[in-house]
């Protein structure tokens, strides 16, 4: 037990918080988004009412990115709002399927999810994000959700800019 204990004590000293990026494959971010990570968030939608939903974080890194770094840097984020209520304890979990992203920050949640994204450089940002799985642990916790992109905004100079791509987000925390 006290080998065990040297051995975390130690790993974290040499750096990584050993939660890691993996791929992703996102056109129309520039620079070039590599990697996605997940985390999950409780805060208030629209209008206001507090609930449960998951962050996508678009990493210029590549695969294998410390996604706790303060080096590895955000290029993008679809933050998706689910109508579950706050649980102490608790994580949204998320059906297989298309969520709208709209360009309201945060989104109300009319039906059972909304989502929203920002992205360097990128305005008005509309379309969806299709959850194409939601894996969970054996003890029934969330590991990983993988899906596509497919939206439009506005570059700085007004002109339209589409992004589209894949993303395979572990969870980071």
């Amino acid at each position: 037990m006290k080998r065990l204990a040297c051995l975390t004590v130690l790993a974290a000293a040499c750096g990584g918080s050993g939660f890691q990026t993996a791929p992703a494959m996102v056109t129309g971010i520039n620079p070039s988004v590599q990697s996605a990570s997940a985390t999950s968030f409780n805060a208030a939608d629209g209008a206001g009412t507090m609930l449960m939903g998951w962050k996508i974080s678009l990493w210029q890194q590549g695969d294998g990115a410390d996604c706790m770094s303060n080096d590895t840097v955000r290029l993008a984020a679809v933050s998706i709002f689910t109508n579950q209520p706050v649980v102490a304890g608790k994580k949204a979990s998320l059906d297989a399927g298309d969520i709208v992203i709209v360009a309201e920050s945060p989104p109300t949640v009319t039906g059972t999810t909304a989502a929203n994204m920002g992205a360097m450089g990128i305005g008005g940002i509309v379309g969806s994000v299709n959850i194409t799985e939601f894996h969970l642990k054996p003890d029934q916790t969330a590991d990983d959700i993988k899906g596509t992109i497919s939206a439009g905004g506005n570059d700085m100079n007004s002109s339209p800019v589409t992004i589209t791509g894949t993303f395979d987000a572990p969870v980071c925390e």
